[in-house]
């Protein structure tokens, strides 16, 4: 067996589904659209809510059978309890059974040869997310009204995993996790940064901390684990990351509201355009210094932007002016590293 394991840390994720049907290859345009598959090798790998933990396969096929392709939405976090009720309120209520879904959902996904030449015959699998915890809790707390909240994104990544390796990937030539953000505490705007209290919430209410490498947990708190800075140095497996400079996101958690608007609107002042370039030297001065570019490599692209694998400019990037498609090639969370995921 020779499977080749690689990490992709992306900033770009965001919530979109992609079961178990085994597709036909998808031509002249057709749309291949699949079931879920509900986790069924641990009962205890369940959402926020209690409902079941689910992903969306899409069959390989040709000579793509032993490659696969798996992508982890995002979808961010909840710290407390008052957290967390809002925010299965926000992703719609107790999380109603996932639907089928299309392969052209996302792009990375797409069995379609000409929009998605890379990966169209792959096996390939869209992981739901609804753990809020980037896949590394494994708690439960039951409030005073009876209400009991299931964290547990660790035991689903592990279950999830399992199968996986079960359907066929345990025989793969390739395989490609995707998915993370290369998020940062900034030290020149630690005041306003929302990132290290949600974490510190992961850790104390999700129970993340065996989740974490050991490698940076025995000399960190667990909480600063999530940030890939910590992790990426311990990274043995080819990675590569692809993150704007920009991130909405990073930003968002990073700077106030007003000046984090302003970066969306195209109206920054002459001081928030200096708040925004600092955050950008500071995404430089905390990225990878691999000598082995075998091992690691990067893209840092300028448009404000969060989510590049919903649409097809995810492989038009044209480094140096010149145009050629970004073989994105993988993850981020727990087994492998936890780098958090949103």
């Amino acid at each position: 067996m020779s499977l080749l394991l690689a990490i992709l840390l992306l900033t770009q994720s965001c919530s979109s589904f992609s079961s178990s049907a085994a597709p036909a290859p998808a031509t002249g345009g057709n749309e291949v659209e699949v079931n879920p598959t509900f986790v069924t090798i641990d009962d205890g790998a369940v959402c926020l809510t209690g409902a079941p933990a689910a992903y969306y396969f899409f069959k390989g096929f040709g000579n793509g059978t032993r490659n696969w392709l798996i992508y982890l939405n995002g979808g961010g976090w909840c710290k407390n309890i008052t957290d967390c009720e809002q925010y299965i309120d926000y992703k719609g209520g107790a999380w109603p059974l996932p639907t089928p879904v299309a392969d052209s959902t996302i792009m990375l996904t797409n069995t379609n040869e000409d929009e998605n030449p890379e990966f169209y015959n792959w096996n390939k699998v869209s992981v739901r997310y609804c753990d809020a915890s980037s896949f590394t809790g494994n708690s439960q707390i039951t409030i005073t009204n009876g209400t009991t909240y299931y964290f547990r994104g660790a035991r689903i990544f592990k279950a999830i995993t399992q199968e996986l390796l079960a359907k066929g990937m345990g025989n793969a030539e390739n395989a490609l996790l995707v998915d993370s953000g290369y998020f940062f505490p900034s030290k020149r705007h630690s005041r306003e940064s929302k990132f290290v209290p949600i974490f510190e919430g992961l850790v104390d209410m999700h129970g993340s901390t065996p989740a974490l490498p050991k490698s940076c947990t025995s000399r960190l708190p667990a909480a600063l684990c999530f940030f890939p800075q910590n992790l990426q140095g311990d990274i043995r497996t080819p990675i590569f990351f692809l993150m704007s400079a920009f991130d909405t996101v990073q930003i968002n958690y990073t700077l106030s509201n007003e000046d984090a608007v302003c970066a969306t609107k195209g109206n920054c002042t002459s001081s928030q355009m200096k708040a925004l370039q600092e955050l950008r030297l500071e995404l430089l001065d905390v990225w990878p210094n691999e000598r082995n570019k075998s091992l690691k490599g990067l893209l840092v692209y300028s448009p404000n932007s969060h989510c590049l694998l919903l649409g097809s400019g995810w492989n038009n990037l044209a480094p140096g002016g010149t145009k050629q498609t970004i073989i994105i090639v993988l993850l981020v969370v727990v087994l492998v590293v936890v780098v958090f995921h949103y």
